[in-house]
């Protein structure tokens, strides 16, 4: 399910079949490596949309939160709000190094995606993707 007023109609009655919510979080700083993140940007948002399409009805892509100089203070507020709402589960898709607490973090790597190729770029999203999956399931499982 995606953050659309569609999908959170839906949400709203249907909270305990859909009980994990993941945010992509990533970094808007605007230093030296500004290209950089936003190229993490890009591929997290390429795989935030992969995730919805393959566990369609189980859980929920938040829109993207931003952070300058990995502060969380905002991603942290969000998680109390999600978690108030009914998700059981709360899962930061994120390129970001930083300890996250009492919070289950999918790291995902940097990859430079605009020096690729169309065949290499679709083959290292996939490997992201398919990494991701097996994490959000392995968190199912605990």
């Amino acid at each position: 399910m995606l953050y659309n007023q569609k999908d959170l109609k839906l949400l709203k009655d249907e909270i305990e079949f859909i009980d994990t919510a993941v945010i992509p979080f990533s970094s808007m700083d605007m230093d030296s490596r500004a290209p950089v993140h936003a190229g993490n940007l890009e591929l997290l948002q390429i795989v935030s949309v992969q995730l919805e399409k393959q566990f369609k009805g189980r859980l929920l892509i938040t829109p993207p939160l931003m952070t300058v100089g990995e502060d969380t203070v905002l991603l942290e507020s969000y998680k109390e709000q999600l978690l108030a709402y009914g998700f059981k589960k709360i899962v930061v898709l994120t390129h970001i190094q930083k300890d996250l607490r009492d919070m289950d973090r999918i790291r995902l790597n940097e990859i430079p995606l605009e020096n690729m190729s169309d065949d290499m770029k679709m083959e290292m999203v996939s490997d992201e993707v398919k990494s991701a999956m097996k994490s959000i399931i392995s968190i199912w499982n605990r």
